[in-house]
Parts: C-alpha cells; sequence; structure tokens
C-alpha cells in the first residue's frame, strides 16, 4: 500500500473462488456456492472421496465442509462422505465446547488477580468470526498479556494445576495456554520486533472489555485484529487453507465494520503494508477480494516476491514462504539479513561459542532441508 489514504474508497466484495484451491476452497469459502460444489462433489468417485476428506483434514477444513455439504439436498451428496463429516463436526464441537470450559476458568483467574488478557485467534475466532463450535480446530489457547504482567499471570496458571512445559507453554492435560507478551512471537524471535514493531500497550489501551468462553476478555479494535490475522497467516506461509479462511471469513463478516483509512495508516505504523496485501491476495482465493484495494504495481516488486506469491495463490506454497516474504519487508539489508538469521536459526537454538556455533550450523541446515522436503511431499500427495 502507498499511504494512509490508498483503502479509504475500499470496500469488501464477492468474487469467484480460485480453481487452484478446488473443492475445498469452495467449501471453505464465506458466501455460499452450493451449485458449484454440488457438480464438483457428484464427479467424486470413492477414491476420490477418501483423497478429498485427506485433502480436509490437512488444511482442518471438516467443520466447514460438513456445514457447507449440510445445505446441499440429501439425494446429491455421497451418503457416506456426509456421515464422515458429520462425525468429525460432532468430534470437533466437542473438544470446543470441552476447550471453552478450560479457557473461561483460565480468564476469570486472571480476571480475579486484575491482569488484562487477548484471546488472540483460537476460541476468539470460533466465537466472533464463525459462531458455532464445530467449524474451526485449534490446539491451544494464545493469551497475550503485558509484559509487566507475564509472571503474575505465570503464577496464576500454575495455581490452576497448569505446569510450565517450556517457555512460557503451560500445560494441564490437553490443555495448552501460550502465554504471549507480544502478538508475534517477538520474545523468540526477537527480530521479528525488527520488522514488525507492534505496540502492545496501545493494543490494549483500544481493547474494550468483553466475554471469550463467557468469561472476561478484553476484545481488540477490527482493524488490528484482522492485522494479526493477516501477519499470522504470511508467518505461517500459507501452510493451511484454514488460515486463508479465517482472514476470507473475517473480512466478510466484519464488511460493514473495518474502517480502512484507519487500517492503511495501522499497517504503515506497524510496517505491515506488503504482508496485508499478500494476505488478502490469498483471502480473495476464497471469493473475498477488496475493491479499490492499492496494490504495489507488479514493476515494484521483486521476481523473488512474484515467484513465491505466484506459488501462495497456486495453494502450493512454497516451505518457509513467510520467512522469506516477511525479510523482503524488511526496510534495510541489514534488517532482512537479521530476520532471516533468526528465522533459520533462533537464537533459543543455538549452542554458546564460537566451536558450537560452527559445528551446529550444517545439523540445523540439514535439519530445515529435510522439514521442507517432507512438507513439499505432503502438499504434493494432497494435491
Amino acid at each position: 500500500m502507498h499511504g494512509a489514504t490508498s483503502l479509504h474508497l475500499a470496500r469488501v466484495v464477492e468474487g469467484t473462488v480460485s480453481i487452484a484451491t478446488g473443492i475445498p476452497g469452495l467449501m471453505a469459502s464465506p458466501v455460499p456456492r452450493d451449485r458449484e460444489l454440488c457438480f464438483g462433489l457428484q464427479a467424486l468417485d470413492t477414491p476420490a472421496i477418501i483423497a478429498l476428506l485427506e485433502r480436509l483434514s490437512f488444511h482442518r477444513l471438516d467443520g466447514l465442509a460438513h456445514r457447507a455439504v449440510g445445505r446441499l439436498p440429501q439425494e446429491a451428496i455421497d451418503p457416506w462422505l456426509r456421515s464422515a463429516l458429520k462425525r468429525r463436526a460432532r468430534r470437533l464441537a466437542a473438544a470446543t465446547l470441552s476447550q471453552a470450559l478450560a479457557l473461561a476458568e483460565v480468564l476469570e483467574a486472571l480476571e480475579r488477580s486484575r491482569i488484562p488478557v487477548v484471546v488472540m485467534r483460537g476460541l476468539r475466532s470460533v466465537e466472533s468470526i464463525y459462531g458455532d463450535p464445530s467449524l474451526r480446530p485449534f490446539e491451544d489457547h494464545d493469551l497475550l498479556v503485558l509484559p509487566a504482567d507475564r509472571v503474575a499471570a505465570g503464577s496464576a496458571l500454575k495455581r490452576l494445576g497448569f505446569e510450565e512445559a517450556a517457555g512460557c507453554l503451560y500445560r494441564r492435560g490437553g490443555v495448552l495456554v501460550d502465554l504471549h507478551t507480544d502478538p508475534l512471537g517477538a520474545r523468540r524471535r526477537p527480530s521479528r520486533d525488527l520488522l514488525f514493531p507492534v505496540p502492545v500497550r496501545d493494543l490494549f489501551e483500544r481493547g474494550a472489555p468483553g466475554l471469550v468462553a463467557g468469561a472476561p476478555a478484553l476484545l481488540l479494535e477490527p482493524e488490528d485484529e484482522l492485522l494479526l490475522l493477516a501477519i499470522h497467516l504470511v508467518k505461517h506461509s500459507f501452510d493451511r487453507l484454514v488460515r486463508t479462511a479465517d482472514l476470507a471469513h473475517y473480512l466478510f463478516v466484519n464488511r460493514g465494520v473495518l474502517d480502512w483509512t484507519l487500517l492503511a495508516r495501522r499497517a504503515d505504523s506497524w510496517g505491515s503494508s506488503r504482508v496485508l496485501g499478500w494476505a488478502l491476495q490469498a483471502a480473495a482465493t476464497l471469493g473475498v477480494s477488496l475493491r479499490s484495494f492499492d496494490l504495489p504495481p507488479a514493476r515494484d516488486t521483486s521476481a523473488l516476491e512474484r515467484y513465491l506469491m505466484g506459488r501462495v495463490l497456486a495453494l502450493r506454497p512454497l516451505p518457509g514462504t513467510g520467512e522469506f516474504l516477511m525479510a523482503l519487508a524488511a526496510p534495510t539489508l541489514r534488517a532482512r539479513l537479521l530476520f532471516l538469521l533468526g528465522a533459520l536459526w533462533p537464537e533459543s537454538e543455538r549452542p554458546h561459542g564460537v566451536l558450537g556455533r560452527t559445528s551446529a550450523l550444517p545439523r540445523r541446515v540439514f535439519h530445515l532441508a529435510g522439514g521442507g522436503m517432507r512438507q513439499a511431499a505432503e502438499r504434493r500427495r494432497l494435491r
């Protein structure tokens, strides 16, 4: 984006779902695509249905798929596919309700300790974006507290029976609480703060008291929440289609609420204007576009950026795509190099001493290359 005025006339509009997303994209779109979906499903044989279920599971779209199929005529859908999705949605709803009870207990404990807290994604997305416990799976509770409250918040969790499994990650049975003092994980990856200086205290000052899981929590302003969803999508390299669905659904649900001039100004101040642009391009693949959005012209983008985003829009992102794209958003070469070093080799994983680091670097490169090859192979299998 080119300045805070570029979005003052922007508005969310319905578009077409990208062919690259296939049937999962039709199921994940915020706008019902029943005719196209019915036609696509009727063309599937049994092996293709099995492959579809695997792909939906990989992209964590089982709940959204069940809702989409539920709108179609009974006779138009394979009964086994319908029943399989129904079972998955019921399991997801049960898990979500169980997690909601645990989160409410945590939020009430923090409220008693007078610790303000923001619930990021997870159950907050389930309630505010989807409004149905069977639609969006999540693995943990990402809670944002002020840096000065981190120790007190950890103590409150321990009093509830949580154990600190790792740095600021607390576990009690099947409940995980990831305690953040910044929304982007800059405490673990300091280089992120160089690129995207998100003012945490401002987030809290702008937040409004509300409820998550029926318990007290601060609710972020819509513009802040949208920006964090966009950065989260890019940060995770567009790995699962459900993250793109989160952003697309959020845009569609809040299409009459968002202040686009404010959003542009805030994205500029966070250094995330380009990141927001990339995320909105991905959301457009699910049929939600932003009219009058001023994307940088092609001549202002590098060949690497065009290549990486081309693969993202074709639903074939390379491992580490998000890290490389975010590095391209760095204002200086030094910041870009520091960010890439932090991405490839986080400070917390580096041995002490020059000799130890020198011997560990080849192992780190080999580990990253192997992981990238496995991810790419899994995506090819599920394409």
